[in-house]
């Protein structure tokens, strides 16, 4: 089915890892949005 070799991976891997990152980045992005619009509405709520 895939013939896989160390030169297929050598420019699948850094793909991969890239598209890795980008979703960590993007889960703890969601988290950190979540945990200061949080913030902002005990704010608005205490005015």
């Amino acid at each position: 089915m895939f013939n896989i070799d160390k030169y297929s991976l050598i420019s699948f891997a850094p793909s991969i890892m890239i598209v890795a990152a980008m979703l960590v980045i993007t889960f703890f992005g969601v988290r950190f949005m979540k945990r200061e619009m949080a913030k902002d509405a005990r704010k608005a709520g205490e005015n």
